[in-house]
């Protein structure tokens, strides 16, 4: 590259540094894995097309890398990392107190009576009428 290109590619990068216009990001096409850094630092910069694909490319080790624009001196040879925080956990509701059971009354004391015998049970064991019931009375 000669010396007046750049220069200008390093205008253009000063004028998007001051401007505020995000610079390149990586896109490796060609080559899935680790950037190859033993030979990252001895890369050049390409501009054209590669592969149908028309940008600038960082070239290392044989290994052609997609960005939207140049970053000189040369691209940082991993992209940051992404820091996703895990969404806020609201925090569990209290537990509901324990019901407490509130004794049932003694059931009731009943007599049952045969109108038609006009005996209790168990003196008598069937009633033809029906049985009736009627508060049991101490005897006194």
């Amino acid at each position: 590259m000669t010396t007046l290109a750049r220069m200008a590619s390093l205008a253009l990068l000063l004028g998007c540094a001051i401007s505020g216009i995000p610079v390149a990001q990586a896109h490796p096409r060609f080559y899935e894995g680790p950037p190859l850094i033993n030979h990252w630092h001895d890369g050049y910069w390409h501009h054209g097309y590669y592969h149908g694909q028309l940008g600038w490319w960082w070239i290392a080790g044989g290994v052609w890398y997609w960005y939207d624009a140049p970053v000189y001196p040369y691209p940082a040879p991993y992209p940051p990392a992404v820091v996703v925080a895990a969404p806020a956990v609201p925090p569990a509701p209290p537990a509901p107190a324990p019901v407490q059971e509130i004794p049932s009354p003694p059931p009731a004391q009943v007599w049952y009576y045969c109108k038609t015998a006009r005996q209790y049970y168990p003196y008598v064991s069937e009633c033809p009428g029906g049985w009736k019931t009627v508060p049991a009375q101490p005897p006194k």
